[in-house]
Order: structure tokens, then sequence, then C-alpha cells
């Protein structure tokens, strides 16, 4: 019933609305001892009202005493806490004004405007202030000028719980995103917690259960974290909900237990109440009626017993609508007559046209078509006094069904034999076309599955295959490197050796020349092979001396700039790393006709972003399909990095690589 589901809402916003009073951390800016007692005071303006005065007090004195005459301040946000959560509103706004008068007293321009936040959100909850957000918007601009981190915060949170009220949800997600992200780059402890619990909330108005989830138990690990009980059940709470919706009644439960223990122990009767109803409204979607049914008389035998006549009114209207789903039309009537006499005191408007709607509903199923419209005309007059809206269609199908049911039962008896013969065609075609759709999208589910899986596996296969290709590269690189440096050009040494012992004439001395230029040239092979100085001196000086020799033989201007932090790197990356550049500088060398090219890499955040750049006339259509490029994306995938290639033809080349250390 759409009734009740925006109640639900409504007592959700409820839990929303009590988690301003929960936010300030002030204190920080006093010495130790006072802060001692502030976050005494605070932790008992949670419920403990004997502990929270005398602290109080003592907090006044001590700070009375120091230069720290503003704290006093302080202590009277907390008192206007306590009388916020008892819902004793008068004496709420008499310390927040209280406070705010100290605060300018004291020139504490924090406490001021915390205090003015505070009287300007409780004029909104009693429908006085209806300016209240643009006065919060203008607060907002005077918090970001003045570098009110905290209030800021405040301010964003507020301004969403205003816009959830409107039903501009996605107005709501996006303050609350920006709260959750400002709370966090200002190192704000509390306000995440909060932030991710109101846009838990929202995607779960949505339906968006799984992601609700997710942000319910990062916050909930933020409250804990911070020791903050209070939030932390009222995140607990809403995590509830959740397990309901996934038929995780058990651990639900267990949960909820030690929820409203807290609540019982901290006398939040409005919280606790609260925390019922949605249970038992939530369990009641589930299709758990019995449970919703103990969650309601639960909430229903708290609010007896207090002044709350509003809340109670919604127990017996919740109580009213499990009654109707499980046909027990009779005890829902005396239910709801209980709930007549309430809102008759309260004059609340809400609950008369839920009242009625739950009428309507009754009566139809009864097929008293004729009080059943009664009671819907009166539920739109009521609704369209609230909200200056009227829902025409349904009213007119309501009323074209009752100008046609007397119609209808002279035909009804004819008609019997032939609707249900019909009913059971229809419903043997449904079931047909239903199985054969469900046997489609079966097939087709598993089709694509296994091709995934097929194609995810060539894939694996593919990218273990040119690992071990470009390991099996080096190994043979390392091999021969060793071969040319140990075998040959040891024999090549000794032969020179031998030919400046017997050295006589010129041809000799010609011979050994070209032997010593041999014997250069397989030292430079081995080093290109395998760049064994890589451990020796490092990636940084080792493409220092790749870029002199390259300007050395070539005529191409060559610069670097690579942050020494490359060398925390492991020598495995390392030589990946240069295998690259000596992949691009030959490309470079080779086909680009470039007279300048340039390295750098630079970290940030431990993340290393290598780009080389040439301003060569860029590569052919044969290069990119060429065995170099796959072997810079090869080598990019093995050490965990992405790489991108711009090239503009007869331009440049540009290669940027990022990885991780």
């Amino acid at each position: 019933m759409t009734t009740h589901k925006t109640k639900y809402k409504t007592n959700a916003i409820i839990l929303l609305m009590v988690l301003f009073c929960l936010s300030f951390n002030g204190f920080a800016q006093y010495p130790y001892e006072i802060n001692k007692l502030l976050k005494e005071v605070k932790e008992a303006s949670f419920g403990d009202s004997a502990t929270l005065f005398k602290i109080g007090q003592q907090a006044i004195l001590k700070t009375s005493q120091t230069k720290y005459k503003g704290a006093e301040a302080e202590v009277n946000i907390y008192y206007g806490n306590y009388f916020y959560y008892t819902r004793n509103i008068d004496r709420a706004k008499f310390y927040f004004e209280k406070s705010k008068s100290k605060a300018q007293t004291f020139s504490n321009k924090h406490i001021e405007t915390l205090a003015n936040i505070r009287l300007i959100f409780i004029d909104y909850e009693l429908g006085i202030n209806e300016g209240a957000e643009q006065d919060f918007l203008n607060l907002l601009i005077e918090t970001k000028q003045t570098k009110d981190f905290e209030n800021h915060a405040e301010l964003l949170n507020l301004l969403g719980i205003i816009k959830e009220s409107k039903n501009e949800l996605q107005a709501a997600a996006e303050l609350y995103i920006e709260g959750l992200a400002f709370s966090e780059s200002h190192g704000l402890p509390h306000y995440p917690s909060v932030f991710r619990n109101n846009l838990g909330l929202i995607k779960l108005y949505s339906n968006q259960t799984d992601d609700a989830l997710i942000d319910f138990e990062k916050g909930l690990e933020s409250a804990k974290k911070e020791n903050d009980k209070n939030l932390a059940s009222h995140i607990q709470i809403n995590i509830c909900l959740i397990y309901v919706k996934k038929n995780r009644v058990k651990e639900a439960l267990e949960i909820f237990n030690d929820v409203i223990n807290y609540t019982r122990l901290n006398n939040h009767p409005r919280e606790l109440s609260a925390a019922f109803i949605n249970m038992g409204a939530e369990f009641n979607r589930s299709n758990k009626p019995e449970l919703a049914l103990a969650y309601l008389d639960s909430s229903i035998n708290i609010l007896e017993k207090t002044e709350l006549h509003s809340e109670l009114t919604e127990g017996y209207l919740g109580k009213a609508e499990v009654l109707i789903s499980l046909k027990k039309n009779n005890e829902a009537k005396k239910i709801l007559d209980l709930a007549k006499a309430l809102f008759v005191k309260t004059n609340n408007l809400n609950n008369q046209a839920t009242y009625n709607y739950l009428l309507y509903t009754i009566e139809n199923s009864e097929g008293k078509h004729q009080s059943a419209l009664n009671y819907y005309l009166s539920y739109e007059n009521i609704k369209d006094s609230l909200e200056k809206t009227l829902n025409g269609k349904l009213l007119q199908e309501l009323q074209l069904k009752y100008n046609v049911q007397k119609k209808e039962v002279e035909l009804e008896k004819e008609k019997s034999k032939n609707l249900l013969l019909e009913q059971q065609h229809q419903d043997e075609r449904f079931f047909k076309w239903l199985s054969i759709g469900i046997a489609l999208i079966v097939l087709i589910l598993v089709i694509s599955s296994v091709y995934y899986l097929y194609s995810k596996k060539i894939r694996e296969k593919q990218a273990s295959f040119s690992r071990q290709l470009i390991e099996n590269i080096e190994e043979d690189r390392l091999r021969i490197s060793m071969d040319l440096h140990d075998d040959i050009g040891q024999s090549l040494s000794m032969i020179k050796s031998k030919i400046t012992v017997l050295k006589q004439d010129s041809e000799d001395k010609v011979l050994e020349t070209e032997l010593a230029r041999v014997i250069e040239q397989t030292r430079e092979i081995s080093k290109n092979l395998y760049p064994s100085y890589l451990e020796k001196i490092g990636l940084v000086r080792s493409v220092a001396r790749l870029m002199e020799n390259i300007q050395s033989s070539t005529k191409i201007e060559c610069s670097f700039d690579i942050t020494d932090k490359v060398e925390e790197l492991s020598l495995q990356n390392k030589t990946h790393i240069y295998r690259i550049l000596q992949e691009c500088t030959n490309n470079t060398i080779k086909h680009a006709k470039a007279s300048a090219l340039k390295i750098s890499i630079t970290e940030k955040n431990s993340e290393f972003i290598l780009i080389y750049q040439d301003n060569g006339i860029g590569m052919s259509s044969k290069q990119k399909d060429g065995l170099g490029l796959l072997s810079i994306k090869e080598r990019a995938k093995i050490i965990n990095g992405s790489v991108n290639f711009e090239d503009k033809t007869n331009k440049s080349f540009k290669l940027t690589l990022k990885f991780s250390a």
C-alpha cells in the first residue's frame, strides 16, 4: 500500500534529522582537561541527564577560570541536544539561544554559527520557517569564506535532508556526495559516516539494496572507529532493514536487539518506536506479517506510555495495514477506531488521510463499493487540502466500477462458466509462453556464460604465453650476452694479446686495431642484449648512457628527466622499462626521421608516468602492426601498467606509460 510506504520513508527521515545533533566535535581546540570534560558532556547528552548537568556545571566552572570561557557556549549546545532527543523542543531552543548569546559574548563565531544552524533547523522541523533552505545556503557561503569546515559539512547534510523531505532525492544525493568528499578531504572524522548513512538510505529507497549495504557498512566501520555509539545504532537499524529484504532475518534480529537495548538505555522513545515501526513495515513488505505485527505491537506498547500521539497513531495505522493484508478486517477496524481517537486530538491530516485510505481498502475488498467510494472521496479531499492534487484517474476508475456493478451482477452468473474457461485458457497460454521465454533466457545466459568463460580462458592463455615468451627472450639474451662476453670476447682478447706480442709490421698493427674494434662491438652487443649495468649503475644512469650513445652516433638531440624514485623498482621492472625505451629509440632512429627526442618519468601518489616523445614523421601502418609495439604492450602488462600511443602523421610520436611501484 503506497500510503504506508510513504510513512516508512518519513520515519527513516526522522532518524536522519536526529543525526544533525550528533555531529559536533569542536572541542579539539581546547586543552586536554577541558576537552575531556566536554567529551563527557557530549556523551551524557545522548540520554544521561543526571551526569549531563553535573559534568556540564564542572566544565563551565573549570573554563570560567581560564581564557577558554567560550566553552560554556558549547556546553549549552549539548544541553540543547539532550532536550532535542527527548523531544522537549522549548527547552532545546532555550539552550541553543543561550549558547548563541554566550558565543557572541566570547566572540566564538564557530559556536554562534552552530547554534544558529540548530535554531533554524528546529523552526523548519516545526513548520514555522519556510525560508530555512535559503538561510542554510547563505550560511554555506559564509562558512566557505571563513573556512569553518565542520559547520560547512553540517550545512551540506541538513540541506540534503531538506531536499529529501521534498522528495528531491537526486539533489539530496548530490549534496551528500559533495559532503562526503568535503569531509574526507578536510579530515572531519564524524561526517563521512553521516553522509554514507544518508546516501545508503537514498539508495535503499531506490531499491539499490546492495549499494546501500556497502554505504551502511562503511559508515558503520567509521562510526565504530570514532566510538560514536549513537550514530552506529542508527546505521545498524538501516542494515537490519536490508537484512530483512535479503531474508537474513536471524542476522537482522541479532543486530536489532543490540540497537534496541542501546536506545532503551538512553531513553529515546521516539527513535525506539520509529525503529520498531520501520522494521514492522519492512517485514510486512517482505511478506512476513507475523513478524511485522510483533514489532508494531512493541512500538505501540512503548508509545502508549508517552505523549507522542502522532507516532502512536502511525503505529496503529501500520498495525491495521498488516491486519488488512492478513484478511482480518474486523480486527483492523478496531485498531483504526483507536487511531481515529488520536488524530482527532492531534488534528494530523496525514494520519486522517491514511485512516480513510485503509477503510476504503477494507470496504472495496468486501465488495461494498458505495462506502468504499465515500472513504476514497474523503481520502482524496484530505490529500487535496494537503497536496493540492487529486488522483483523478483512480477516482474515475472507482466511480466507473461502482456504476457498472449493478449491470454486471445479472450477467455474472451466465458468464461465470465461460469466463472461468477462458481464464484457464489464458493461464495455459501465459504459462506456455512464459516457459518458452524463460527457457530462451536461460539458454542465452548459458551460451553467454560459456562463451565468456571460454574467451576469458583464451585471453589468459594468450597473456601467459606472451609473458613467458618475453621471459624466454630475456633468458636467451642473457645467455647469448654471457657467451659473447665470457667466451667469444675473452677469445678475441687472447688473440689480440698474442698479436700484440708478435706484431712486426704495420699490417699487424692494422689487424690489431680491427680486432680491438671487433672486441668493442662484441662487448656493445653483449650489453645491448642484456643490460647488466642496470643492476650496477641503476636505471637513471643507464638511460643517460643510452641518450649519450644515441646523441654521439646520430644527429638526434636527446633530453631526459627521470625521478630518482625509479631506483626503488625491482630489477625486473627496470629491465622492462629499459627495453621499452630501447624499442622506442630504435623506432625513432630507424624510421622517424626525427631531430629530437625526450624521455620523462615522474611519480605521484605511488604511480609512475613515463612519457617518450619525438618530433619525427610518426609511425607507418606497418610499424603499428609490428612486433615492436606488441612487445611494448606486453611488457606494460607484465608490470601492471597501461600504455597509450599518440601518433600524429608527419608530425610526431608520443608514448605514455602509467604503472605502479
